[in-house]
């Protein structure tokens, strides 16, 4: 019996490890996937180093789950959200479905592009991963910056708000009068009962 139970507690064990391992791969991955979308997206931009860079020249890399599904191709990236404060820098698709939000940081439908007058709404996970998606967003505080990278232009931002709502309170959404960023996520991070929210306001001057 002794005997018996020590063996299914080095399966448990092996397979414990095995899933660990698994979970750690797939992350490291599916970062250096990001990164290659991230690449491909900077390459395609105008003034790069060679100069003529166009979209049309934007070489298609693909980040895919552990099925092969296709999560974020980089063409779909419409923008990029840079984060210096807490080192993050991530890719954004247009929409906030469960599609839109396994890969990437997401581009509220309705909602104002950078550059133009109104609220440029981007929704994202807190992923569990340190420094994933929106996981540290509760670093921010006023006064940071925030930079968005689109196909034409870098346009920078300034941190003026922070504050925590229900679900519920979905006038974070509304249209405003001047340019503003507004990026929002889930919190508490394991239990994601409120929605954490930063708004910026466009500086004067593009980054």
């Amino acid at each position: 019996m002794k005997l018996f139970l020590r063996i299914i507690g080095a399966i448990l064990l092996v397979s414990g490890l095995a899933l660990i391992i698994a979970s750690i791969s797939i992350n490291v991955i599916q970062a250096q996937e990001k990164e290659s979308a991230l690449e491909s997206f900077y390459e395609a931009l105008p003034n790069t180093e060679n100069g003529e860079s166009t979209d049309d020249e934007l070489q298609t890399v693909s980040l895919e789950d552990s099925d092969g599904n296709t999560l974020l191709n980089s063409s779909e990236i419409i923008y990029v959200v840079r984060i210096p404060k807490i080192d993050s820098k991530e890719p954004v698709k247009e929409g906030t479905n469960k599609s839109a939000l396994s890969a990437s940081l997401g581009h509220e439908p309705g909602t104002a592009s950078p550059g133009e007058i109104g609220n440029c709404v981007i929704a994202g996970h807190r992923n569990y991963n340190f420094g994933k998606y929106f996981n540290r967003l509760d670093e921010v505080e006023v006064g940071d910056e925030i930079f968005v990278d689109t196909r034409d232009d870098t346009y920078e931002y300034k941190v003026t708000e922070i504050k925590v709502v229900n679900p519920e309170d979905v006038e974070i959404l509304d249209p405003t009068d001047d340019e503003q960023l507004t990026l929002y996520t889930c919190t508490p991070i394991y239990i994601a009962t409120h929605r954490l929210v930063v708004i910026a306001k466009r500086t004067e001057e593009n980054a």
